[in-house]
């Protein structure tokens, strides 16, 4: 976690720097404008994303769950034609 906001940081410094150099406002703000449309579009879908997240979570430990108290037959109805045919 450290390194990504390092990293944030980095780029929150350059992007200063770069705007402080003459001639190079052109660039910097069309960039500027991009990153807030950016912060602002996962600001506005921050509740879609966290609820995506939770219900993935959410399946995924029943999944687990569920594999771990179900038998293979249940889980895997293809288990008992596959025992058949083994011969086991």
């Amino acid at each position: 976690m450290s390194t990504i906001i390092f990293a944030i940081a980095c780029g929150v410094l350059i992007i200063i720097v770069i705007s402080r150099i003459p001639g190079l406002e052109h660039f910097v703000k069309p960039l500027i404008d991009a990153l807030f449309t950016l912060l602002r579009s996962a600001v506005e879908n921050f509740w879609a994303w966290g609820i995506y997240l939770v219900k993935t979570l959410l399946q995924s430990h029943l999944e687990v769950t569920r594999h771990l108290l179900l038998d293979e037959d249940a889980i895997d109805p293809t288990a008992k034609m596959r025992k058949e045919v083994d011969g086991h």
